[in-house]
């Protein structure tokens, strides 16, 4: 085994504590016995699951990012033809949540300032008339997967899932600044990833192609843990799902604090838009508009 291989098979064993996972040899394979969802993960499956998800240190380039668009149509090419794979949600999706969970109960009760995205399909009861239930069902899944991945990919965490809807979240790691701009990016990444990935197998399936909206905002949050599950709550999530309806189909809206933590470079690609107004508060609250979106 190469160093590259025992840094890798260090890091992702930090993330598998024993209360959930126990260590197991079956039919000569090591691997781990998930005890929650009571199924067992051979260690290679573990360690490319990993590398599929983990946390970048830099920010993703365009070489990086055709390799995710690649994986990701082969990923759900297979879904396609495997048509109950779906029944439940993929371990990628599964393993996310667990790392969302372990990350939110280090700081219970804690508030912290954090970047909030909100993407969702646009338009999906429409979809409803023109395709099944169960086929709908299957779209909704295979984007909430590859929705996940992106956003583990830029150093957020997928907060929960909310009918064909994801919120994530991105820790102010180090500073706000670069919690805003790894949300900024995931949000551009993932406009590309449903015209370079998804829509391309839709389309290859004779499905219809899927369009999004996406909000950015930020501001601070409270941990709190309800009925042993965490969860954030504060006007921030509230607020990223209203200012949301300002945006257009493929288009990203983003608040004010955001917009003035990220860096000149990502503010040329919005424009100010009708500001805002909360109706609990009646104030005024800028909000900005990706250019160039549909």
């Amino acid at each position: 085994m190469d160093n590259d291989q025992i840094e890798q098979e260090t890091d992702y064993k930090t993330l598998t504590d024993q209360e959930r996972f126990e260590e197991q040899v079956i039919a000569g394979q090591r691997g781990y016995y998930d005890k929650v969802e009571k199924v067992f993960i051979p260690e290679r499956v573990l360690i490319l699951l990993f590398e599929e998800i983990k946390h970048q240190a830099d920010s993703l380039s365009d070489i990086k990012l055709n390799a995710f668009f690649d994986k990701s149509r082969r990923r759900l090419a297979v879904n396609f033809k495997q048509i109950d794979s779906l029944d439940r949600d993929s371990y990628s999706q599964i393993f996310i949540a667990y790392l969302s969970r372990r990350f939110l109960l280090q700081s219970k009760n804690k508030t912290e300032v954090m970047a909030i995205l909100y993407i969702d399909l646009v338009a999906s009861t429409a979809l409803s008339a023109i395709i099944s239930p169960e086929q709908l069902a299957k779209l909704v899944k295979m984007f909430s997967q590859e929705t996940s991945i992106m956003i583990s990919k830029h150093n957020g965490y997928v907060l929960k899932y909310a009918g064909d809807a994801v919120i994530g979240y991105f820790p102010k790691e180090p500073d706000i600044q670069n919690a805003c701009e790894n949300a900024v990016n995931c949000a551009f990444n993932l406009l590309r990833m449903i015209e370079e990935s998804i829509n391309v197998v839709l389309f290859e399936n004779r499905y219809p192609k899927l369009k999004i909206r996406i909000a950015v905002d930020a501001g601070e949050n409270q941990i709190v843990v309800l009925a042993s599950d965490p969860d954030l709550l504060g006007h921030v999530i509230s607020r990223a799902a209203k200012i949301m309806g300002k945006a257009k189909s493929n288009q990203i809206v983003i608040g004010d604090k955001v917009f003035n933590n990220i860096n000149p470079n990502l503010k040329k690609k919005f424009q100010q838009a009708e500001s805002y107004i909360m109706h609990e508060t009646k104030e005024s609250y800028a909000i900005y508009l990706s250019k160039g979106n549909n």
